[in-house]
């Protein structure tokens, strides 16, 4: 592949935008939102539409390139961009039909979260999702994807009712409950392996606000506000969540502005039940034992409180290395041993604890290929600096911490996984259901086209029984 921006491949039926090397806009295209990541694809496909794809994809195929696949670029390992192939960016592909009276929705895979969250907000429904407004729906809901509304109506891909799709020969077709149904089921959790999603069906629910806000404590609390927040969620009903950020707290506004930069910890609880029984319900945290110094509980629109925790401005200049497991309790000495690392490491690294059960573990959809439904927490470890891109001074407590807990967790989340090395996808999936990805892996992408993700190698079930 030239690097001559005047040299332009031809790609036949292609109508968007080719960024080469060397063109203008090409060093702001490669970036993703991790900026640990420093790839330079072949070609930056800027696609429109599904013609696009199939352009992009049969241009790949036809010189042996790897192909990469963006839709938000938030993913913390950088599976949106890759080295010497070409990189389908899907950012552009952001059309939305919301249908209020059957409350369903079919989106493109370039939106964020906060852009599909202001579409169903317009009809007073939503979607269980991130909490970052700035992530992309397309990666979270194929990884499984977790949100506060998860308790009550399940995973992101719980609610997926169809899914369309370009496989690694080309073909588009739709996978649901009876089209494809085996390929329908990889796609609800099995990440990007199987092909290129165009367009989302999903299930909506009526949310249009929430009991919600910041409980602040200082850090010789940290241990009572956390295990008052354990003891909360085993008897909350569904209608509840919570995360919980053992962090020095930026400068936001639900922060006193004393405990700027400061160690603390914030509970973040949440109540979409009926208004009338939130004081009920929030008093343990907001009047028990660990009494907060601040609170910011109130009655709020759901667009607001899903942006209650903002990405930082010069977000892309950000190192991060985030790491997600999953637990299936969340005991005294889990704790300890969480609150034990943070204390004795430096202010950019953090924890963040978010509550999981309900719906989750009763699989409303059915099968999916997200396996650890029993887990009742997941626990973010995180650290984000600038400067020096593998600074062993902020990379080393993030992977310390990450290391102690593996005697306790059930295996990492896909969305958080910084490591695709074989042993942490197939920890991902659990034995059973990896296999199971592994012989659809065969039948869909038998070269492996799709591998810049959690990949799963068609050959691997062979391999391992070698």
């Amino acid at each position: 592949m030239t690097t001559n921006p005047a040299a332009r491949p031809v790609l036949p039926g292609f109508r968007g935008r080719i960024v080469t090397p060397g063109a203008s806009g090409y060093e702001r295209a490669r970036r993703v939102r991790n900026a640990r990541i420093d790839r330079r694809p072949a070609l930056i496909a800027r696609c429109t539409d599904t013609d696009d794809i199939i352009a992009a994809l049969a241009y790949a195929r036809s010189h042996g390139m790897p192909v990469a696949v963006r839709g938000g670029g938030a993913h913390v390992a950088g599976w949106g961009t890759c080295d010497d192939g070409v990189l389908l960016d899907l950012g552009g592909m952001k059309r939305i039909e919301v249908e209020a009276r059957s409350r369903t929705a079919v989106a493109e895979p370039g939106l964020t979260w906060g852009e599909f969250d202001a579409a169903t907000q317009e009809h007073g429904l939503a979607l269980p999702g991130a909490r970052n407004t700035d992530v992309g729906i397309a990666g979270h809901t194929l990884g499984g994807g977790v949100g506060d509304l998860s308790r009550q109506y399940g995973l992101t891909s719980d609610n997926v009712t169809f899914f369309e799709v370009v496989t690694a020969d080309g073909r588009h077709l739709r996978a649901d409950a009876r089209q494809h149904p085996e390929l329908f089921w990889a796609l609800r959790g099995g990440g990007g392996n199987f092909g290129v999603v165009t367009r989302f069906g999903f299930r909506l629910h009526p949310v249009e606000r929430v009991t919600a806000g910041a409980l602040v404590h200082l850090p010789q609390q940290a241990r009572t506000a956390l295990r008052a927040a354990r003891d909360w969620l085993a008897t909350a009903p569904d209608e509840a969540s919570l995360i919980a950020i053992v962090w020095t707290a930026p400068p936001l506004p639900f922060v006193p502005e004393h405990l700027h930069f400061e160690r603390c910890v914030v509970l973040i609880p949440t109540w979409f039940g009926p208004p009338g029984r939130a004081d009920e319900i929030l008093a343990p945290l907001r009047h028990g034992p660990a009494r907060p110094v601040h609170d910011t509980i109130t009655d709020r629109p759901y667009a607001a409180y899903q942006r209650l925790l903002p990405s930082p401005p010069d977000f892309a200049r950000q190192h991060v290395y985030n790491r997600g497991e999953l637990l299936a309790e969340l005991t005294d000495t889990t704790i300890d041993r969480i609150l034990g690392h943070w204390e004795a490491s430096g202010p950019n690294y953090s924890v963040v604890l978010g509550a999981l059960g309900g719906a989750i573990a009763r699989a409303p959809a059915g099968p999916t290929a997200f396996a650890h439904r029993r887990a009742q927490w997941f626990v973010e470890i995180c650290a984000q600096w600038y400067g020096e891109a593998d600074s062993p001074t902020h990379l080393e407590p993030a992977r310390t911490g990450w290391q102690a807990l593996q005697d306790v967790t059930e295996g990492p989340y896909l969305n958080l996984l910084p490591d695709p090395g074989p042993q942490w996808v197939r920890a991902a999936y659990g034995n059973d259901t990896y296999e199971r990805l592994v012989r659809l892996k065969a039948a869909w992408d038998p070269d492996n086209l799709f591998r810049f993700n959690a990949d799963i190698p068609p050959r691997a079930a062979k391999e391992t029984h070698r």
